[in-house]
């Protein structure tokens, strides 16, 4: 472990000056998009964190802006607005309708100048309590097509009609998640299904017959915010386990701490592929990882899919949930919290990896290589290796808080190779995203990273930008 330590440690302070040995980084960018008010419904701007809100084309960017609307009750209380990138400064291009939507829209890129914008708008008030919570609305998934470049209104928009199972019923909390692969103009979309055991409804867009429902997609437990990978009819899947506390005494302990009547917790991660959607729908899931047994937290951050169709995933680990759990029932463990690295092909895990490994002890860790980490995204770097963007804090020898964001490059088998620290003027402080090719953004040289820095009551989204040479 100390030896893991010093070697991360010392890839940091080799790769401190600007490059990732032999690749230099270049800020361009790094400012404030807007400032959005929270819309006090339990979504965020960056709810939807397994499907990306941002794309790049070409020297484009774009991004699906989820804006609170005053006066509007919660849940569904939100529109969404699709911002563009010119000239160094951000502008509105097109605007839904107020009040329809609860949660981010995710944005993809069919192809040059083509985006396309998931949708959830709610369609009808239920006229009964269902017995599902407080979910007041039913609403309908969809898609638009938008060319940006179009003068002509008729032009602009073009509208996807996803068919699903006979019977699908859709909430204002959907838990989408979507993949595309512009190359052959077909579309993996997933949406919870809210009756039952909350399954997930599946539609893909075929270029040869068009909308096809897919059989429904079973995960041994509620699972959601997921990451997809469409390419050449491969798809690929990952899900984190999305339910209510399941041990009782657990859950009594922490409402006693705590005195939150929301406990969904995150503990297991599970992973589905299809060889070829055209002949094999997504398989039986496989559980990648799991905390269950020491109620500990996971977090699915990323999945990219390389030119061998192997699956590299990136998730956030900590054995235990709450230092008081860990005092009461594994007194003397440590908190930790890790970045975890798997890699998998035809469907099974081939190898396992501890990338980045810190503390999660209440109040930031003395040292930046006792990183408390937050997030972090897997990007392709311009020489073909696998980089990983991830955040943290930290405290100096003075005491001071620090907080930063890094990016390491990953050997072929997996290992840290260097490491440097990104220069920003603000940590993003929670999820953010990238310009990924599962959303069909151009990557090139480029490092795209929109997200946000919420002080409790705003978010402020920003924009960082890198040029890789």
């Amino acid at each position: 472990m100390k030896r893991r330590m010093y070697v991360w440690l010392m890839g940091f302070l080799l790769g401190a000056s600007g490059g990732l040995s032999g690749l230099e980084l270049k800020k361009v960018a790094d400012e404030t998009i807007a400032v959005i008010p929270s819309a006090d419904n339990g979504a965020s701007p960056l709810w939807c964190f397994g499907s990306s809100i941002f794309v790049r084309d070409g020297d484009e960017l774009y991004l699906s802006l989820l804006q609170t609307d005053p006066g509007i009750p919660p849940s569904a209380n939100c529109h969404w607005e699709i911002w563009k990138r010119e000239k160094g400064e951000w502008r509105t291009l097109f605007k839904g309708g107020e009040g329809l939507e609860r949660e981010p829209c995710p944005l993809v890129r069919m192809a040059p100048g083509e985006l396309v914008l998931s949708t959830h708008p709610k369609v009808m008030e239920k006229p009964f309590h269902d017995g599902k919570g407080d979910i007041p609305w039913y609403s309908k998934p969809g898609l638009t097509g938008i060319f940006p470049h179009e003068e002509d209104n008729d032009a602009v928009y073009h509208h996807y009609h996803p068919v699903f199972q006979d019977g699908a019923q859709f909430s204002d909390t959907s838990y989408r998640g979507i993949g595309i692969d512009p190359g052959n103009r077909e579309i993996l979309l997933l949406v919870i299904d809210q009756r039952g055991d909350e399954n997930f409804q599946v539609s893909w867009l075929r270029s040869d017959k068009g909308w096809e429902s897919l059989p429904v997609l079973r995960f041994p437990i509620r699972a959601c915010y997921p990451q997809v990978v469409l390419e050449n009819r491969q798809a690929h899947v990952l899900a984190i386990g999305d339910i209510v506390e399941p041990v009782e005494e657990w859950r009594e302990m922490k409402f006693s701490k705590l005195q939150r009547k929301w406990d969904y917790v995150f503990r297991r991660l599970f992973y589905t592929w299809s060889p070829d959607l055209g002949r094999e729908t997504l398989g039986k899931p496989l559980e990648i990882d799991s905390v269950e047994a020491t109620g500990g937290y996971m977090l699915n951050l990323d999945l990219y899919v390389d030119e061998q169709n192997r699956a590299h995933v990136l998730y956030l680990k900590k054995p235990y949930q709450y230092d008081f759990m860990r005092d009461r029932y594994f007194p003397g463990a440590r908190m930790r919290v890790s970045l975890e690295y798997a890699v998998l092909q035809h469907g099974k895990v081939v190898s396992r990896r501890t990338l980045i490994e810190g503390s999660a002890e209440e109040g930031y860790p003395q040292g930046v290589e006792n990183l408390h980490l937050w997030s972090g995204r897997l990007h392709a770097l311009p020489d073909g290796s696998l980089g990983v963007l991830f955040s943290g804090a930290w405290k100096d020898r003075e005491g001071r808080e620090k907080t930063g964001m890094f990016l390491v490059r990953l050997s072929e088998s997996g290992k840290v190779e260097k490491t440097m620290e990104l220069p920003v003027s603000k940590t993003l402080t929670g999820l953010y995203f990238t310009n990924t090719r599962r959303s069909g953004s151009d990557v090139g040289k480029h490092l795209d990273i929109v997200g946000a820095v919420f002080d409790g009551r705003n978010y402020e989204m920003r924009y960082l930008g890198f040029e890789i040479e």
